[in-house]
């Protein structure tokens, strides 16, 4: 229920959220640019700092947070000649994990620090069976980490007053096509925006029936945890037919997520090593 703030009224041409978007994460934007560059026969010194360009301070953020001495031209160049694009992309989801999960209102419980590390632990989550699926590892991070991002731009959308005071629950679906058509025109992978596009669908009705059982089951198991504060694993067991659907043992998911919980830390400066 929505009894935290005073919201604004229907805004008649409020931003959308891609605007929003491309104002506030800049990061996110530059992912899909990345990939095009990394498939790139012979990339340039030019085309990295082309790539980043859309935002005057991204390269200096990115530099900063990798931990490297120097400026941003001799960043781009060591990223070019040393540590390769593949190390920029994996700098840039760190660094995206700072901005996107900014929640505007911080309604019905949420908070930025929540959804954060609940999105980062599925990211991490989904990420570690990459050996039972045809996918690459950055795709299932981001499938994961993106899961639950209809509910920030839920929050978003209520503040610049696309939607009245309305619960999440009404506006869900609204909420998960807003997020798919920004991202697929940011130019995000398909396979992650079709894990959105299917995160409320029958289970056996999605495209990746693995991946949502699993997403699924943690999903609950830690929000659970963040509702009761409790241990994870505490209350009801998890769904028989999502377990059936990944064909692991309640043990098994149980301990991992554990593991992953236990050490998370947020997102850290990648230490730069020449």
């Amino acid at each position: 229920m929505l009894l935290e703030k005073e919201l604004v009224a229907i805004n008649e041409n409020p931003p959308s959220l891609h605007e929003i978007l491309v104002e506030n994460c800049p990061t996110l934007i530059l992912l899909p640019k990345l990939e095009s560059l990394i498939n790139k026969e012979e990339p340039t010194l030019e085309d990295i700092l082309t790539t980043c360009s859309h935002d005057e301070s991204l390269l200096t953020k990115l530099t900063r947070r990798s931990g490297f001495v120097g400026n941003e031209e001799q960043f781009a160049r060591d990223i070019l000649f040393k540590k390769g694009l593949g190390f920029l992309k994996s700098l840039a989801i760190r660094t995206m994990n700072q901005e996107i999960f900014e929640l505007p209102l911080g309604l019905n419980g949420m908070s930025t620090h929540l959804i954060k590390r609940r999105s980062v632990i599925l990211a991490r989550f989904l990420k570690r069976f990459v050996g039972d699926l045809d996918r690459e590892p950055d795709d299932l991070y981001l499938a994961g980490l993106l899961y639950n991002y209809s509910y920030v731009t839920y929050e978003h959308m209520l503040k610049v007053g696309s939607f009245s005071n309305q619960d999440f629950d009404e506006v869900r679906g609204d909420c998960i096509e807003m997020t798919c058509s920004s991202l697929h025109e940011i130019n995000v992978e398909p396979y992650v925006v079709g894990m959105i596009e299917d995160s409320v669908s029958d289970l056996y009705e999605t495209r990746n029936p693995f991946e949502h059982a699993l997403l699924r089951i943690a999903n609950e198991v830690l929000e659970r945890a963040e509702q009761s504060n409790s241990t994870l694993g505490r209350g009801k067991s998890m769904n028989r037919n999502l377990l059936d659907a990944t064909g692991y043992t309640e043990r098994e998911i149980l301990n991992l997520l554990k593991e992953l919980s236990k050490n998370y830390k947020g997102t850290t400066t990648v230490p730069w090593q020449p």
